[in-house]
């Protein structure tokens, strides 16, 4: 019995170990200076290094992210644990799979193609108002086999909107994360062009004048859509065999999400 107890414990005690055995003094001294956001960004790509550069859990499993992503390096770490937005990821899930996927503010991409990767939605419809952002979508498409169809338009206005969704299948997800200007943009129009979709928004809540402009943006909303909050979830690390030589300040940092504040996001549905 005992046996058996020393060699579980020894084995547990093994990733531990071989991290000790790996950090010399003068790279604890250079981690000691650390900022937190350089040493976030750190644990990220260390924990990207461990998966391979792939996710390894959640409704994305398999999908291959670029290193050099241009967008979010320190956000890789938990998007290969499927830590990242387990919110939204949780609901995209739950209700999926779509028929379309269309992501407003897509940034390199992380959403769109791993929809089509996953099955969890056949095409992918993109605006992503930088070159570089653009760009990356393609490259980060093209690295998982270029899985499902997808279109990359540049920046989202009602004229884009109107003319890339003048026919959007009952069965589609709208993902709106524009960094603010969701209150410009969701306009009467813009909304009653989505009417029939599920739509979650991610509220940027230190724009000027925020009250103001969330109440018109609610009123908006509530002529076609339910509006329902998404409650936050935690992050349970202890569980995760790749981060079980981490300390707890890593542990915890790979998912920080580097947000101001707990910030909301509300899923729309359509009203019957």
């Amino acid at each position: 019995m005992i046996d058996d107890l020393i060699n579980k414990e020894l084995e547990y005690f093994e990733p531990m170990l071989e991290r000790q055995s790996k950090a010399t003094e003068e790279m604890r001294a250079k981690w000691r200076k650390e900022t937190v956001a350089e040493r976030i960004e750190r644990i990220s790509l260390e924990t990207y290094d461990i998966c391979k550069g792939r996710v390894k859990y959640g409704p994305f499993k398999g999908l291959k992210l670029n290193r050099d992503t241009w967008w979010g390096r320190s956000d890789l770490g938990s998007q290969c644990l499927g830590l990242y937005e387990k919110e939204v990821l949780n609901l995209i899930v739950e209700n999926g799979p779509y028929e379309t996927f269309i992501d407003i503010g897509a940034a390199d991409g992380y959403y769109a193609v791993g929809m089509l990767y996953s099955q969890l939605a056949k095409n992918a419809v993109c605006f992503e108002i930088t070159q570089k952002g653009q760009e990356a979508i393609k490259n980060n498409w093209a690295l998982n086999d270029s899985v499902g169809s997808i279109v990359i338009h540049g920046e989202a206005d009602i004229k884009s909107i109107t003319s890339a969704l003048s026919s959007i299948p009952q069965k589609s997800l709208v993902l709106i994360d524009i960094e603010g200007f969701e209150f410009g943009l969701l306009q009467s129009d813009i909304l009653c062009l989505l009417k029939n979709c599920q739509v979650i928004i991610e509220v940027h809540n230190w724009v000027d004048d925020f009250q103001e402009k969330y109440t018109q943006l609610l009123t908006n909303i509530a002529q076609f859509f339910d509006i329902n909050p998404l409650e936050r979830i935690e992050r349970e690390t202890t569980c995760i065999p790749e981060l079980a030589s981490y300390t707890d300040d890593n542990r915890l940092l790979v998912t920080s999400e580097r947000r101001p504040c707990l910030m909301r996001f509300l899923h729309l549905t359509p009203i019957k």
